[in-house]
């Protein structure tokens, strides 16, 4: 396995350690109702995905990438992504009363969740060989990945705290005699990757740059541009039958 998968791999790890944990009761039950997301829907193919020119003729949309739904700008109305109503409206609609939970019947096991999750990250990801190289680090550079990485926490960091995060990485990196990820998260971080190229690529950017601005080889991105165009082209050529 190559240094740079490797180092990536060991950073997905990293960040995902505490995933399956419980949050504290405040966190984990927040309050109900819209939420505004991220997008907004396409006017220019009125969530379609798809232009209708003359002829009877489908051309993919440019503006949400067949989607049908875009990046919101700014002032734009915020719109909530699973209702699929402006926040204004959905904020008016009538909200159903929480069921209270079922309390366990008396000898019957408490159902918890997180530790059947934690159960699974541990099958399936190298978590526990990855606490013994953790405890391994240097005193400054295990704080710093313990703090930011793993445990997500807001600080300002230093060009020499980048450093020492990089470098315990690396350090850790090398030294883990097995890198299994989940696959879900695999799933999950790929899926990511690849939208931040297809938004590059509809930015302007070159592969070359893109490569730069993602970590990936000029020949990876090449290859996802590739898969990208030839699934508009099939979501095209179903379009016309």
């Amino acid at each position: 396995m190559e240094l740079a998968d490797r180092v990536r791999r060991t950073t997905l790890l990293l960040t995902t350690m505490n995933d399956p944990l419980p949050t504290p009761r405040s966190a984990l039950r927040g309050d109900s109702g819209p939420a505004a997301s991220r997008y907004v829907p396409c006017e220019t193919c009125k969530r379609s995905g798809w232009v209708r020119r003359k002829r009877h003729l489908a051309v993919l949309c440019l503006a949400c990438d067949g989607y049908g739904w875009r990046k919101r700008q700014a002032g734009e109305p915020e719109w909530d992504a699973y209702l699929r109503l402006p926040v204004q409206e959905a904020v008016q609609l009538p909200v159903e009363a929480a069921h209270r939970r079922r309390e366990p019947e008396p000898g019957e096991e408490p159902p918890y969740a997180w530790e059947r999750l934690r159960s699974a990250y541990e099958r399936r990801g190298s978590y526990r060989e990855l606490r013994l190289r953790l405890g391994q680090l240097q005193p400054r550079r295990r704080h710093l990945v313990t703090t930011v990485l793993v445990d997500g926490e807001p600080r300002q960091l230093s060009e020499r705290d980048r450093l020492e995060i990089d470098l315990g990485i690396v350090w850790i990196a090398l030294r883990m005699r097995s890198l299994r990820v989940p696959p879900w998260l695999l799933e999950h971080e790929q899926q990511t990757v690849n939208d931040e190229v297809k938004a590059l690529a509809n930015a302007g950017y070159k592969p070359a740059q893109i490569a730069a601005q993602t970590g990936l080889s000029k020949d990876a991105v090449k290859q996802k541009l590739r898969r990208h165009r030839q699934g508009a082209n099939l979501r095209f050529s179903t379009a016309r039958v």
